[in-house]
Parts: C-alpha cells; structure tokens; sequence
C-alpha cells in the first residue's frame, strides 16, 4: 500500500512538473532577414536561455512563468529586450539592428576632402600641401591639382566649378581668415599668407558644404591649426628668396611658437629673364605667433596672431595707355588674429567660442591715380555640439561679422567711398545614422545682412549610404548665398545678395591606400550683379544668372607601388553666365571645360630623397575679340606646365630642397587685352596676357635645432 501511494505521488508530482514547464522558441536575423548563428538568448535574472543554430533558431525550456524579459544579443548589433508573459506567447521572430560604430560609419564626402593624418577618410595628407611639384608650398597651388578647381595662372587664386576666387571662404579654426591673399598688380599671380606647416589638416569643399559656413557661392576651405607641439627647437629657412627663422617653445601642455620672415625678389628678379621692368621685386616682412594650450578639463585653447608688410612697384608695356605704359606700385599692410576655445560640456556635449580680426590697407599707384583702401573684418562665433546618441549628433550656433570698407581715390581731384556691414547667422545641422551604412545630415542657415538689407534662410541636405566595407555614394544639396563684392556695394545698397542652388551626386571608395572617386555636379546661379556702365550705379541690377555642371574624377595610388606615390586629376565642366557687362549668357573668361593633373612622387631611402614632378593641362579659355563677331568666342591655346621638386636630407636636422615649373618653357597664355579703339586698318591692337616670366625657380636650406624629427618619414 505504502509503495502504490509513493508511486501515484511521484507520478503526480512528475505530471505537475511537466504542466510548469515552458518552451520558449524563436529565430534571430538582421535586418535583411539572414540568420544570425550563435546569439545569445535568455531570460533577464535567470540561468534559462540558448544561442541560435545555423538557421536562427533557438529553443529552450522555463519553469518560470508570469511576466518575463527574453534578452536577444549578438556581436556587432544592438541588443534587444522583449517583455512576454510565459504561456501566453512564447514564440519570437527576431531582427537585430546593426551597432553603431563611429570608426566604421559612413561619412559623407559630397563635394568634399580631407587633407587630415588622422581622418579615416582622406584624400591628400597634410604634407602633400608643401610637397606638391610646382605648388611651391602654397595652399592654393597644391588644391589646384585636385577636380574641381580650375588654373588661372594669372591670379593664383583658387576657382572652384565655375565660380570665381571671391567664392570661396577661407576658414581658421572655425572663424573667418579675411584677406586670405597676399596684395598683387593686376596679372601677376598671388599666393597665400598662411604657411601649411601651420596646419594639422584641411577641409576642402567643392560644393554643398556644411551650414556652419555661409557667405560663400562655390565653395569653403577650413584650415585647423596644430595642436600642442611637443618639443622645442629652432628653425631656420635660408631661401632663394629670403630667410625665416622660427622658435618653438615646449612645455607641459602647452607651447608658444614665434616666426620672422623676409622675402625680397630683387635679386631673383636680375637673375631670371622677367616680361616686366620691376622697379622693385616683391619686398615682404612677416610675422607669425601661435600659442596653444591643453585644459585640464580636456578642452583646448588657440591663438594666432600673423602680420606682414610687403611693397613691389614695377612697368608693364601697354596698349591700353597712350604712353604705352602702365605704371604700377602696391604697399600693402597687413594683420589677422584669431583665437579659439574649444570645451566639453559633459559626457556628450562640446562647446566652442572662436573670434577673429583683420585688418588690411591697399596703398595702390596705378600711373597718375593712387588708391588708399583700408578695410577691417570681424567674425565672432559660439557654437554648441549634442550627442543625443553615437547615432544622433546636433551641432548649432550662432555667428556676428562686421566689415568696414573705406576707399580713397585721388586723381585731378579726390572722392572716396565707404560702407560697413553686419551679418548676423544662426546655424543648425543635425546628422542622423538611420544605420550604419546609412546617415542623413539635415541643417538650415538663417543670418540678416545690412549692406544690402536682407533676412535669408539657406536649407542644406546631404546624405551618405555605404555599399561595402570600402565603398560609398554620397548625394548633397542646398541653397547658398553672397553679398556683392565692396566693388559694387561700396557704390549702391540696392542689390540682392547672390544666390546658388548646388546638387552633387559623388561615388568614393577606398582601399588599401588607394582613392577611387567621381562626382557629378549642378550649380544653378541667380541674382548675379549685372552693369552697363561699371561706374554708373544706376545702372547696376541683380539681373544676372548663369549655371556650371560636370564631372569630377579623381584617384590616388600611395604605396600600391613601392616608394612611389601619385594621383590623377580630371574635370569637365560647362559653364555660362550672364553678369557684369556680358551682352550675352556666354561662358565667362576664367572658365576652361577641361582640366588635368598628375602628380608623382619617387622616394629613395637609401639616397634620403624624394623626387616629385606635376603635369597640368587645361583646355583653353574663352575671351571676347572686337574683331570678331559674337561675344566671347575667341578661344586661347591649351595650358601645359610640368613642374619638378626635389628633397635630400644630408643629416635628419636639415633639408635641401628645389624646384621648378614649366620645364618645358610653355607659352602661357591666359587672354588678350584689347586697345580701346581700331587702329587704322579698322582692327582693334591686342597684347597676350602673361607670367612675368616663363619659370619659377627656388632653392631653400630648411633647418631644425634642438629636437630630432624624422623628416624622411615624413617624405
């Protein structure tokens, strides 16, 4: 009797047990619905749970019940926690969602490059600026060699698809870098104020930048300066062209860097055959200090602070004048500061506050007419950076700029003109990772201008999708806006501020130091400045308007062949435009359809050197012909300059360089003036516009004191 009652208590017992127990099943897949094999999964505070098989499935038993939490993980995805209650649904059909990884992340590259050693995503390194054959350490002349840009010798500025320099807004750590520019006569080519060995990297943007920056037609360039330097040492230059000497100034998180340079042409000038009588070369004195300073907090603190007084006079033969000459002189002074201090405002949060100042007077002497221009520019800007999420990133502000423009002209008689100016912005942009592979970036720029009267909102959109591990297309949007230029508005405030629409569709990818990219643009022009009459303001109008589309091809090998590195440059572009005093939509002057670079560099270990050589092609230019009919269809011959450079290193403290451009001794040539009445066989007399001088050669001894750098790595 004992035994039969312990028999029917074990088996009710065993049934009990049976009943209590649940089976909880599932299967588990990304996004795309493919299995995800070995996920984990259980129930939260319990030891219950299983991983998936090779289909995504998993099953396993509880014997708990009520309210439960099944957690779902796999590595490399999210993971999920789903609230059930035993008995009730004990089936799941998961998809997990791809983690998050900034290193890994799509990026957008819509009409932009990087130029940074510490961007995953980059296009040309900070050394490349200086090491570029035939761009003479000059910011603008190694960006020329990129798509995009286009060569206007004659200038040495930097033209972006379509547009011309005044286009293009320089940045300095975040704030404007007015008088970006060193002064010039007219057709003789400028170049930069800012040395490169000041900047850790560079943000070039072809179109359809940030809405952080406005002012700006065609394109921004943002230059960040260096951080900390971690030792001090002593460097001199002994150049062709002039000597500098610069003191750096270490210690515990913070340095102070001081730089003097004097640069004289003269004797270079008696030395290499010149098309114009320099009464005196380019004379130049410059000066730089940056002071730097790492916070406790982990914020930063920057300075800068540049100046320079350059002068060159000289006597260009002419048509243009009766006596046949033009009498040239330019005085130019110069200074910029600027300062910036970047903070972390919790765990998620980043402020910034950055100012800048600069001020510049033209003393100009064109034969009997002098022009004194001096003019001084100010940017304050704050700005606050949210991470709601790794996924979620808004970063908004607000900016102040102020222009005083006076002009002096003095003649038989003297007058002047002069104006100020007030811009005030507000700025959001919020990107959004719908995925990894996927980002939006949505921001808006609403500022009121004084100088003329308006309140504009400028709407920008980009968005990136990443297709594989290397490769990505990127699409890119927005309205941008510009003033006219202190030529006209010095004049008249009743113009509207210029306008361009830009659409880009652009396809990178990126491999084992190799760069693929290609993109095709559309920038649609309105509210252009048109004239009859250049010194009648009431002839002046927002009438004009014009367009440029084309295509970008560019791509870089660094390493796929040993000690060599080298890249390849091509764009094609159309561009017409009705502005100023065009009696037709033609295409402007300054514009070419096709444009070519490349760019090699040879490094030789053993000898300590590197070897470098450019080649750059542009088709020719339009320009108007009296003697023919139509308007601006005269075209020029093709531009062609090969340039070389060479670096030996004789000890790791001192470099020997040199260069050269137009080896090939190319007649350049970038237009024709025209005389301003028919001679007597009823043709109007021309003149070819030209270099001073076919070449530009240049031989420095650069020399480090007091700290060991490896500069052949860095070759």
């Amino acid at each position: 009797m004992r035994q039969y009652l312990i028999t029917i208590y074990l088996a009710i017992f065993s049934q009990t047990m049976v009943l209590a127990q649940a089976a909880i099943t599932g299967t588990i897949s990304d996004q795309k619905g493919e299995p995800l094999i070995g996920a984990n999964v259980y129930l939260k505070d319990t030891y219950d749970g299983a991983t998936s098989d090779v289909d995504g499935r998993f099953s396993f038993d509880t014997y708990e019940s009520g309210a439960q939490v099944l957690v779902i993980s796999f590595v490399g995805f999210e993971p999920m926690e789903l609230s059930f209650i035993v008995g009730q649904d004990n089936h799941f059909s998961v998809k997990l969602k791809e983690a998050f990884n900034t290193i890994d992340a799509v990026t957008i590259s819509a009409g932009s490059f990087e130029a940074s050693d510490k961007k995953k995503v980059v296009v040309l390194q900070s050394l490349d600026i200086a090491t570029t054959a035939g761009a003479t350490a000059d910011i603008t002349g190694a960006l020329n060699t990129l798509p995009g840009t286009q060569t206007v010798g004659e200038s040495g500025r930097l033209f972006v698809r379509g547009g011309t320099a005044d286009e293009t807004k320089i940045y300095v750590d975040g704030v404007e870098a007015s008088n970006y520019y060193g002064a010039s006569a007219n057709n003789i080519p400028t170049r930069s104020r800012f040395s490169p060995f000041l900047f850790k990297g560079t943000f070039f943007s072809t179109g359809g930048y940030s809405a952080e920056y406005g002012q700006a037609l065609s394109s921004a360039l943002i230059l960040n300066t260096l951080d900390v330097d971690p030792v001090s040492k002593v460097d001199i230059s002994i150049m062709s062209l002039g000597l500098e000497a610069g003191v750096t100034k270490a210690w515990e998180e913070q340095s102070l860097y001081a730089k003097v340079g004097y640069i004289n042409l003269n004797p270079y000038n008696h030395l290499i055959d010149q098309r114009v009588d320099w009464k005196q070369g380019v004379v130049d004195w410059n000066t730089n200090v940056a002071y730097k300073k790492n916070l406790r907090n982990g914020g930063k603190l920057k300075a800068l602070a540049m100046g320079n007084a350059s002068s060159m006079s000289l006597e260009q033969e002419t048509i243009l004048n009766p006596s046949g000459i033009n009498a040239i002189g330019v005085d130019n002074k110069n200074g910029f500061i600027s300062a910036n201090l970047e903070l972390p405002a919790g765990a998620n949060d980043n402020v910034y506050i950055g100012v800048s100042s600069a001020w510049n007077e033209d003393h100009l002497h064109y034969n009997e007419t002098e022009i004194l221009r001096p003019t001084f520019n100010q940017h304050l800007k704050a700005k606050y950076v949210h991470e709601f999420a790794p996924q979620t990133i808004l970063n908004t502000g607000l900016e102040f700029y102020y222009q005083h423009f006076k002009e002096t002209i003095t003649d038989s008689v003297a007058f002047g003109f002069n104006y100020n100016q007030t811009n005030t912005a507000a700025f959001a942009e919020l990107d959004q990772y719908l995925t990894q592979n996927l980002v939006v970036r949505l921001g808006g720029r609403l500022f009121h201008l004084s100088h003329p009267e308006e309140l504009r909102f400028s709407p920008r959109i980009s968005m990136a999708y990443k297709l594989d591990e290397h490769a990505q297309v990127s699409l890119a949007s927005g309205l941008f806006y510009q003033a006219p230029g202190s030529e006209y508005l010095k004049m008249t405030d009743e113009l509207d501020q210029q306008q361009a629409a830009h659409y880009i569709l652009n396809y990178q990818r990126i491999k084992d130091n190799k760069v693929f990219r290609v993109e095709t643009y559309l920038k649609d022009y309105d509210n252009l400045v048109r004239f009859r009459d250049p010194y009648d303001p009431d002839t002046f109008s927002s009438d004009g308007e014009g367009y440029a589309y084309g295509l970008d091809v560019f791509w870089r090998d660094r390493g796929g062949i040993e000690n060599i590195d080298y890249w390849v440059s091509y764009s094609w572009m159309k561009s017409e435009r009705l502005y100023l005093d065009y009696s037709e939509k033609t295409e402007p002057g300054f514009t070419s359809a096709h444009n070519f670079s490349f760019v090699i560099k040879r490094f030789f270990p053993q000898l300590k050197s590197q070897m470098g050589a450019t080649y750059s092609f542009t088709s020719g230019r339009p320009y108007e012909n009296p003697n023919l009919d139509g308007f601006n269809e005269s075209r020029t011959e093709g531009y062609h300059d090969l340039s070389f450079n060479i670096a030996y290193l004789p000890s790791p403290r001192v470099i020997l360089y040199a260069s050269a451009t137009n080896l090939l001794g190319s007649d350049q040539i970038f237009g024709y003036n025209y005389a301003n009445q028919p001679g007597q066989t009823g043709e109007y007399a021309s003149e070819a516009i030209r270099l001073p001088a076919k070449r530009f050669l240049f031989v420095g001894c650069f020399i480090t004191i007091g700290a060991f750098n490896n500069q052949l790595e860095n070759l």
